[in-house]
């Protein structure tokens, strides 16, 4: 593949999928020279699929199925002979914690025993794939390529309260068998691909599921850090190499060159985390809104008062965090939105949800007159529950901070404020 102006990133990775790994420029006069060695042009899994024939076995009676010669000839050419076939309640068994995780049933060891037909066995799988267990078995091995988690990790490791909903998204995926492809690009591209799809906003969580570490006020070196664990993920997921072995220098076996580590992460330059994915429909979403404005119209002399009371405290909460970020963090958190580049973009989202506390914590740290108050005007909000349609439910994923994606350079070994060429 040459390297391309504006490429599709789901072109790419389908690219990689198919084997095809980013390679050296087109050839110009002077030629380039090739950074690749033969043997890591040779690499085997790099190469095209081709049909191959199947090998010839002594044992042809076990063969069942193509696959099966080609397990047998390498067992014969090590001078083995397959075992026996398994009983029919060990083959239950097997294929019963091999599909759910789960051991059948004593009635459906004694349906499978009394079923004498051909298609006994067959029968048998089809109930075992049909089952809501065998999504949520098969679903595991993908969320931990996924790095599937549902806090930030580091010392605090904050609970991330909608992490589920990928999990769940997965397990549904292998249930209702959706074709691979579609499962891919809607973790890679969902929100660009399919934006009024709740499934594929919710899928983009692939790339959400980095660790955190939330106390960090040098923002641009947790967003490298963050950049770096998606590149290493994507990388390794999709092509199963070791991508991540580039981000230093290039790969001492693999044929991957750093500026291909950065080309691909510069498909992320510019994204976010999305942790408030609406997941109403629109007409829905609509109904709830007009309650929601109804409930606001009744209680809002209470609201107001507790925001009073309350309003003090945060500023003080906040001005003690805002201190402590460094001054770039500072100077893009205060721009006007117009003028904030693509990167004070990311740092003013990274550094948002700390500069709202929650009006409950806020109200923890209240003493004396001013906290009984605020208790009391909570039980006054409390009498209008009835009113409140609930909380809009939220997924949680990644998105693009703004139409303009800022520059990725090659980082020299990998240091974030050490950018060297352009990728």
């Amino acid at each position: 593949m040459k390297y391309l102006s504006r490429p599709s990133l789901t072109a790419v990775i389908l690219s990689l999928l198919s084997g095809a790994l980013i390679s050296v420029p087109a050839q110009t006069a002077p030629p380039v020279r090739d950074p690749f060695t033969p043997e890591q042009r040779k690499y085997w899994v790099l190469q095209k699929v081709n049909r191959v024939d199947m090998p010839a076995v002594r044992h042809a009676g076990w063969v069942r199925n193509p696959v099966d010669a080609f397990v047998l000839a390498q067992l014969e050419a090590k001078g083995l002979r397959p075992n026996p076939p398994a009983d029919k309640i060990t083959l239950l068994r097997r294929a019963a914690l091999d599909l759910t995780g789960l051991p059948p049933a004593p009635e459906e060891v004694e349906t499978f025993l009394s079923d004498t037909s051909p298609r006994a066995f067959e029968k048998v799988v089809d109930r075992l794939l049909a089952s809501p267990h065998y999504g949520e078995h098969w679903a595991r091995h993908w969320l931990d390529l996924a790095r599937y988690a549902e806090s930030e990790g580091f010392k605090s490791d904050e609970t991330r309260p909608n992490a589920w909903r990928y999990r769940d998204y997965v397990i549904r995926a292998f249930n209702n068998d959706k074709p691979y492809d579609r499962f891919i690009r809607e973790q890679i591209a969902g929100d660009e691909l399919w934006p009024e799809d709740p499934d594929a906003r919710v899928a983009t969580a692939f790339n959400r599921h980095y660790p955190d570490e939330s106390n960090a006020r040098n923002l641009l070196q947790r967003r490298q850090e963050i950049l770096n664990d998606i590149t290493d993920t994507v990388g390794s997921v999709f092509t199963g190499l070791t991508f991540g072995c580039a981000r230093c220098h290039d790969h001492k076996f693999d044929p991957i060159l750093q500026a291909d580590y950065y080309r691909l992460q510069a498909f992320f330059a510019n994204i976010r985390a999305a942790d408030d994915i609406e997941l109403y429909s629109a007409e829905v979403l609509r109904q709830h809104r007009e309650k929601t404005a109804a409930w606001e119209e009744k209680t809002r002399s209470v609201r107001e008062e507790m925001e009073v009371l309350i309003s003090p405290r945060r500023k003080q909460m906040v001005d003690e965090l805002f201190a402590k970020y460094p001054s770039e963090i500072q100077s893009a958190v205060l721009k006007p939105p117009a003028e904030r580049t693509s990167i004070e973009w990311q740092m003013y989202y990274k550094a948002k949800p700390y500069m709202n506390p929650d009006p409950e914590e806020v109200a923890e740290s209240l003493k004396g007159q001013e906290k009984a108050r605020w208790l009391a005007l909570k039980a006054e909000l409390e009498k209008y529950s009835d009113l409140y349609p609930g909380d809009v439910p939220i997924g949680t994923g990644i998105v693009d901070v703004n139409g303009q994606a800022p520059k990725t350079h090659i980082l020299a070994v990998g240091v974030y404020d050490a950018p060297q060429q352009e990728v």
